[in-house]
């Protein structure tokens, strides 16, 4: 993540339409939701929609997707105070450390940059 979204984007998106191991398809849907753009929108809901993967993996896409109803009050209106450009880096800057505190704002930061797309 701490990468430029550049590099592992597109190959992610491309991946998750071939993959057929349900462990990399939920990896690659985590990685597309920390993204937070449309196109990996687009590749999520594609996904969830495809009647060919497994229910499972659907069931855990339907979950990933259902995180914008999880905006706290806080992070709507931490997300309001800046833009979206800086709070991915923000992001980016805390994630250069590896802690469980930086995971749990990765986590922060995706949801007040879901809040400012949504």
């Amino acid at each position: 993540m701490p990468t430029n979204q550049d590099y592992w984007f597109q190959p992610a998106i491309d991946r998750l339409k071939i993959e057929r191991d349900e462990t990399a398809q939920k990896s690659l849907i985590l990685l597309l939701w920390y993204a937070q753009t449309n196109a990996a929108d687009g590749a999520i809901s594609a996904f969830a929609a495809d009647t060919s993967k497994s229910s499972m993996a659907r069931d855990y896409t339907q979950k990933i997707m259902q995180n914008k109803d999880k905006i706290g009050a806080k992070q709507r209106a931490e997300a309001l105070a800046l833009t979206e450009a800086s709070l991915r880096q923000k992001r980016h800057e805390r994630l250069k450390a590896v802690s469980d505190e930086a995971l749990i704002d990765l986590d922060d930061y995706t949801m007040m940059l879901l809040a400012k797309r949504k």
